[in-house]
């Protein structure tokens, strides 16, 4: 079953130069399995926000290889939505905001001190949202996603969570938003659908409005085997439709939709160092594999039962010499006034 320790005991480990006074934690179920942790020691979480909409139940997931994914037929997003997922996503939460030393660019946060109404696009369990929550009382916070991933026991009181797509009209009038947040998208969208969601972004962000897009290169740095993955893992987005690279792209996508582009915030992660981040940035590149095993087995030509330790190799190859390098990118743009 594993320790269960809170989200909170995670963030001070991670996040200690940063005192968040944050009291955030998650409540989850009991799993059969669970993904492997940076110190090797299996963990599951607390959850502390609620739906206030109802959601796809499990029942409407398809499995794949054991994992749960989402079954939405006109979507293309291929990580599960299991716990074992949810736990990934929130480790990965509080590596991000150690890495970036915070959960929103230095030029939003005036906004956010005034009190601001906040949308999370593709909240997932709602941890980034509910972070920020606590570290902002006085503003508003929706998040929004077509997965059933959302807490279900208490939230904070300035959060509420809604399904819906950014592909179709979101359920908010037009100049409605003062900062909109979305990050990871690379797996979920195609090529042609960004201009269709960022149009969608636009609409619902007030003049002035900021928004964030937080999006990740690909394993091109390391040993020969780490760049055989890495390109592996590009193809197979590509012959889903997907832009690898969509991370370097935004500047152009943003103008396009009259977003005027402020910057972008590039920065390494080294899976071969031995400090905490490095650790929880490797332990979440591994598990994002580990995530996509039904779309990788074929292309890797291996079998589901050999690929827990094809996952232990690559583990290993990340931290041999050159050292296996992941960059990860914050673009940020405004509403012209």
């Amino acid at each position: 079953m594993g320790n269960k320790v809170s989200t909170a005991s995670r963030k001070h480990r991670l996040l200690a130069p940063l005192r968040s006074s944050s009291s955030l934690t998650t409540r989850r179920k009991k799993k059969n399995k669970q993904s492997p942790s940076p110190s090797s020691t299996a963990y599951s979480t607390t959850t502390t926000a609620s739906s206030i909409s109802s959601n796809p139940s499990i029942s409407d997931s398809v499995v794949r290889q054991g994992r749960a994914f989402h079954n939405i037929s006109d979507s293309i997003y291929w990580l599960p939505h299991d716990d074992e997922e949810i736990d990934r996503l929130v480790g990965q939460h509080f590596a991000l905001k150690a890495l970036f030393e915070g959960n929103v660019a230095k030029e939003v946060l005036p906004t956010l001190e005034k009190g601001a109404k906040i949308l999370d696009v593709g909240c997932g369990p709602g941890t980034w949202i509910m972070d920020l929550a606590t570290e902002f009382p006085g503003c508003e916070f929706y998040g929004i996603d077509f997965s059933d991933m959302f807490p279900s026991d208490i939230r904070p009181p300035n959060v509420q969570f809604l399904h819906a797509n950014v592909l179709e009209r979101l359920p908010f009038e037009d100049n409605t938003f003062d900062f909109v947040n979305m990050r990871f998208f690379m797996l979920a969208l195609r090529h042609e659908e960004w201009l269709i969601a960022l149009k969608e972004i636009h609409r619902v962000l007030k003049p002035g409005g900021f928004f964030q897009s937080l999006e990740s290169g690909m394993m091109d740095r390391g040993n020969d085997f780490c760049l055989w993955v890495g390109g592996i893992f590009m193809n197979v987005m590509r012959e889903r439709g997907q832009e690898p690279y969509i991370a370097f792209k935004l500047k152009e996508l943003m103008e396009q939709v009259n977003i005027d582009f402020i910057k972008s915030d590039q920065r390494d992660t080294y899976l071969s160092k031995t400090d905490q981040l490095s650790r929880e940035f490797l332990w979440d590149i591994v598990n994002i594999v580990r995530s996509a095993q039904p779309f990788l087995t074929g292309p890797l030509g291996i079998t589901p039962d050999k690929f827990p330790q094809f996952l232990k190799r690559f583990e290993h190859e990340c931290k041999q010499p050159p050292g296996a390098q992941w960059l990860i990118a914050i673009n940020l743009g405004q509403k012209p006034f």
